[in-house]
């Protein structure tokens, strides 16, 4: 049976996602008006930041190493 997280946790899970799709988006996305190599990598840099700030609350960490413990994550983080 998988956990249920709390409301605190699911939010910051969905945030680390949208971090997530930042850091993996192409340098020139569709829609998006041109921007420079250092703006590029600035903003993923800036989006990494946020993901590792998120990781590292301690509700996050409580549930990830439950998942883990059950078995249900197989990753080293």
């Amino acid at each position: 049976m998988i956990p249920k997280p709390t409301d605190d946790v699911l939010i910051r899970l969905a945030a680390i996602a949208a971090r997530a799709d930042e850091v993996l988006a192409p340098d020139q996305p569709l829609g998006r008006p041109r921007v420079g190599l250092n703006t590029a990598k600035n903003d993923r840099r800036r989006a990494m930041e946020k993901i590792l700030v998120l990781l590292a609350d301690p509700e996050v960490r409580t549930y990830v190493a439950d998942l883990k413990e059950r078995g249900l994550l197989n990753f080293s983080g």
